[in-house]
């Protein structure tokens, strides 16, 4: 009863913010609609900001969990690299709501910062991570720092199509996504 409660509470929030916005999510929003009283809420949540940050580290779960997927269906690692990028665009057009609060974009601001820190200091254990030692054997800081331009590339260009583009149009951004990420992998080598 308890985890029911708890993944109805993060499911309702998504669900209000994926309908209405992130600045419509409350907590009292949210009891109306699950039919509880706000302090039961508060047993599982103390603010709406642990909502967001709980919703936030699962989606950085469930999206790595589908990378680390990915590395049993293929060896090369350029190939991972641009199935990768595939599954954040994925990832992101599908789950909009919560790459909204990965991100901090469209009112989804959550103020806490750990889970940045948590990716980047399980580095050697990312499957990105991997994909670019296995192409460029360097120091483990160059592989970072490739990790990081990474990062900046792949999220940087669906942030701002997100951001910027009404949510129509950004199908037809993937190609221009997809060819961005190949230049990427091919200049690795």
């Amino acid at each position: 009863m308890k985890k029911q409660l708890r993944a109805d509470i993060l499911k309702t929030a998504r669900d209000i913010a994926r309908e209405e916005s992130w600045a419509a999510v409350s907590i009292r929003k949210i009891a109306d609609v699950i039919e509880y009283s706000p302090p039961m809420l508060y047993e599982y949540f103390d603010n709406k900001d642990k909502i967001l940050e709980t919703i936030r580290n699962d989606g950085f779960a469930a999206l790595h969990e589908e990378l680390q997927k990915l590395k049993t269906l293929y060896r090369s690692p350029e190939k991972l690299l641009t199935e990768f990028a595939q599954i954040q665009w994925r990832f992101a057009l599908e789950q909009t709501e919560v790459f909204q609060v990965m991100f901090n974009i469209d009112g989804a601001n959550c103020l806490s910062k750990q889970v940045y820190q948590a990716e980047f200091a399980k580095l050697n254990t990312h499957p990105v991570w991997e994909a670019l030692a296995q192409i460029r054997p360097r120091s483990a800081d160059a592989v970072s720092k490739t990790f990081y331009e990474w990062w900046c590339l792949t999220y940087g260009f669906l942030l701002i199509s997100i951001v910027t583009q009404p949510r129509p149009q950004l199908p037809n951004l993937e190609p221009i996504f997809m060819e961005s990420v190949r230049r990427f992998v091919r200049g690795l080598s």
